[in-house]
């Protein structure tokens, strides 16, 4: 029976495109079984998962990328409820959410989505009514907007639901984010001001400010003074105190400087400054920027093949889509 099998396996793999029903031969199962392994189905046993899982390795077979978009398109638009609406979850609603939301709308208007945009609320109660009102529409994607805070989001039968978030704080329950790519931004910047000769590089942002990309700033900026084998060079004191920040300077001999805050740049004449975003940099200061609606746009299309897929529910490993800001040069300022 052995052998028998094996000539089976090596038919199949001589056959010039696998489809699932050679999986499902080789397998001894249906082929809507073997369908419902491919697309992630929860409802398939796991002993008849793994039979299924080791066919597909052993004969070699790989879904069509074009009709596996297609079959979920159609089970989708079998499906019952408004699953051309994406919810736009407003966090913080703040002026750079609202630019954040138009990106998601752009996007989603290329992909056949209209976004609608729900006010969020603290309150575990509040976040149930919006839960069960958008279940009972048949809303499934979820784009969780931008905060200031980490928030605890509460009282969702997450298993009917497809979840983004737009930041790089970490919610809980923790899910897929998109966000600017922080560490790149502060190594890059780091990197060219000691390739510029800087080698006292100060690092002066705000801890709460830093706090909010997960410390990524200050790794970026460890990482490239790591390599040279030199102190780093972090302001402790408070931002809002330039004479203060100005002595420190000058005691440390600061000759480069990583900072957000405008009302430091201009306390260290001759001193090479690069911002590590462009909210309150000075046009004569190079720095990092990307368009808030970048973020929206790529939470879209993350939140898209999520939707496709039908991948409901919080991921085991959840990921972050880290957009690279791009680099502005400094516009000349006339005297």
């Amino acid at each position: 029976m052995g052998n028998v099998h094996s000539n089976k396996l090596l038919e199949i793999t001589l056959m010039k495109r696998l489809t699932i029903h050679d999986v499902a031969q080789a397998a001894g199962v249906s082929h809507m079984t073997v369908s419902r392994v491919v697309r992630g189905v929860r409802s398939v046993a796991v002993g008849t998962e793994q039979k299924v899982r080791a066919a597909i390795e052993a004969i070699g077979y790989s879904p069509d990328p074009a009709l596996s978009a297609l079959a979920a398109y159609r089970t989708n638009a079998r499906s019952p409820g408004e699953h051309g609406v994406l919810a736009f979850l407003d966090c913080d609603q703040t002026e750079f959410s609202r630019q954040v939301m138009r990106g998601a709308v752009d996007e989603g208007r290329l992909l056949g989505y209209t976004i609608e945009r729900f006010p969020m609320h603290q309150a575990r109660a509040a976040q149930v009514r919006l839960s069960r009102m958008l279940f009972h529409r048949g809303v499934h994607g979820l784009l969780f907007g931008p905060s200031d805070e980490a928030w605890t989001f509460s009282g969702w039968p997450w298993e009917e639901f497809a979840p983004v978030s737009l930041g790089a704080l970490s919610h809980q329950p923790r899910m897929h984010k998109v966000a600017i790519d922080y560490f790149h931004s502060a190594y890059t910047a780091c990197e060219t001001l000691w390739q510029k000769g800087c080698r006292r590089i100060g690092f002066a942002v705000d801890p709460a400010l830093d706090s909010r990309t997960e410390h990524r700033w200050l790794g970026g900026y460890l990482a490239v003074l790591a390599t040279k084998s030199v102190p780093p060079l972090r302001y402790g004191g408070t931002t809002s105190k330039p004479q203060a920040f100005k002595s420190w300077a000058r005691r440390n001999k600061i000759d480069g400087l990583l900072t957000i805050h405008a009302g430091l740049s201009g306390e260290l004449p001759g001193t090479k400054t690069v911002f590590l975003n462009d909210i309150e940099a000075p046009p004569d200061v190079p720095c990092f920027q990307l368009p808030p609606a970048s973020i929206g746009a790529e939470g879209v299309r993350l939140l898209h093949h999520l939707l496709l897929r039908r991948e409901f529910g919080l991921p085991a490993q959840p990921k972050m889509s880290a957009l690279q800001g791009l680099w502005r040069e400094p516009v000349s300022v006339p005297s």
